[in-house]
């Protein structure tokens, strides 16, 4: 074999030796990829099976541990978390229908017709944190560290962090909250409650309902730190494009589901809810990078998207409205703090992976 044979023959081997080392190392790539996603996967599963199966017990070593179960669920026209005003009194308009379990009797509701509202117990069941904070129960199965609660957050409108059990968080060592909402309507053949002024997101565990009274429930002389006082009242300035709400009023009255037939009432609502919106820094940023950009961003209401942007710090615009599905909500942002949104689709990623190994 002459010495250019030899050469070519060299050559060649050496080539297939290369894509051979280069196919080896994206295999490699991959393989590690694909370990390093299953352990990850297989730890979150063992930290949700352990949760799930905590064996509640009353004595002193459990802390004194109940159960409780939801009695009723929301019907809200609010889809997610955020967006969502922080108290239903800032959004009137807002409408809700809580829906009894069929473990309670209809005959419960008896005698609500006489109140005009009501306080709604609640779990906050969309809570992204229920693992971590689960490890600091007494008596939880299979944890051998000691952990305490979170303590502090940060609050959107005071930009600095205080303890836990001073705010409104959702994120707490139990997700239970309080609303106060106005009955409009007690529906007792159909099981239902239906109230207005609710901050309630879709779905809500409804855990205990009580009557408002304000000769027990009102405080004349009340008292509260200054960095709430001086941003209760904080609104944004929202206007409607030209025309938009006299072309939308007969597809939301054909398509509402909880503003069937009240196009006026459901616009009222809207505004009343973006004019509550409250951002943190992050997002205030984010929502003044968009401003520049004309980012529309979009407002989940009952079965719409409404889109809006920004034009300066306190300053909102709607430009459209469109039916959930609509090709026109994909290059739209949604309200809210991005990074928020991917921690909640990744909780929802791990949650049906484990679904499926079930």
């Amino acid at each position: 074999m002459t010495d250019s044979a030899w050469s070519l023959a060299l050559f060649s081997l050496s080539l297939a030796t290369w894509h051979s080392f280069r196919s080896y190392l994206k295999f490699k790539h991959y393989e590690d990829a694909y370990v390093t996603e299953r352990r990850g996967r297989i730890r979150v599963e063992r930290e949700m099976k352990n949760i799930r199966e905590v064996r509640l017990q009353t004595g002193k070593q459990s802390g004194g541990a109940f159960f409780v179960q939801p009695i009723a669920h929301v019907e809200s026209c609010y889809k997610q978390c955020i967006g969502t005003p922080r108290q239903g009194r800032l959004v009137p308009s807002s409408r809700s229908i809580i829906h009894l379990k069929p473990c309670m009797s209809p005959e419960a509701l008896d005698g609500l017709e006489g109140f005009s509202h009501v306080w709604l117990s609640f779990k906050f069941h969309l809570n992204t944190n229920t693992l971590d904070e689960a490890k600091a129960f007494q008596g939880v199965e299979g944890s051998n560290q000691k952990f305490t609660f979170t303590a502090k957050i940060t609050p959107p409108m005071l930009k600095r962090k205080v303890g836990v059990l001073s705010t409104r968080s959702p994120h707490r060592p139990n997700p239970i909250g309080i609303t106060l909402a106005r009955i409009e309507r007690v529906d007792k053949k159909r099981r239902c409650l239906h109230v207005t002024a609710c901050d309630l997101v879709q779905d809500t565990p409804i855990l205990d309902i009580k009557p408002y009274v304000s000769s027990y429930d009102a405080i004349e002389s009340d008292r509260v730190p200054d960095w709430i006082s001086s941003t209760v009242d904080t609104r944004n300035d929202v206007t409607v494009a030209p025309g938009l709400v006299q072309e939308s009023a007969d597809m939301v009255a054909k398509h509402a589901r909880l503003y069937k037939k009240d196009s006026e009432l459901f616009w009222k609502g809207v505004i009343e809810t973006l004019e509550a919106d409250v951002r943190s820094k992050f997002q205030t940023k984010k929502a003044m990078q968009g401003a520049e950009k004309r980012q529309v961003f979009e407002l989940p209401f009952d079965t719409f998207n409404v889109r809006y942007v920004w034009s300066d710090d306190r300053s909102i615009e709607i430009i459209d409205i469109n039916r959930e599905g609509s090709k026109k909500a994909e290059t739209a942002q949604t309200v809210g703090d991005s990074a928020c949104i991917d921690e909640e689709l990744q909780t929802c990623r791990v949650a049906k992976r484990f679904q499926n190994t079930e």
